[in-house]
């Protein structure tokens, strides 16, 4: 099942979980219509911060590794440390 790390424009925006709710069930309706069902997540993360390159290319493999609870492997490009740290804090809760 996918899941989807999301880094809103305005962090304020999700402060309460009525907010969170709400965009949840928008960014639901807009995967399903514009991609299908199929590609809808499962689960839906709002973060600060994805880990990126210092070129700015954002390391799915690491975002991945720490999903399935596997070693993110070499980070030695990655931009700040602690956006891996977000990942796994939204995926503990």
């Amino acid at each position: 099942m996918p899941f989807a790390f999301v880094v809103p424009k305005d962090p304020a925006s999700v402060a309460d979980e009525s907010n969170r709710a709400s965009l949840r069930e928008a960014l639901i309706r807009q995967v399903d219509t514009r991609l299908g069902a199929i590609a809808r997540p499962s689960v839906i993360h709002f973060v600060t911060l994805l880990p990126k390159t210092r070129s700015g290319k954002l390391l799915r493999r690491s975002i991945q590794a720490i999903c399935e609870g596997r070693a993110v492997g070499d980070i030695t490009t990655l931009e700040d440390p602690d956006s891996l740290d977000r990942i796994r804090m939204a995926l503990s809760g």
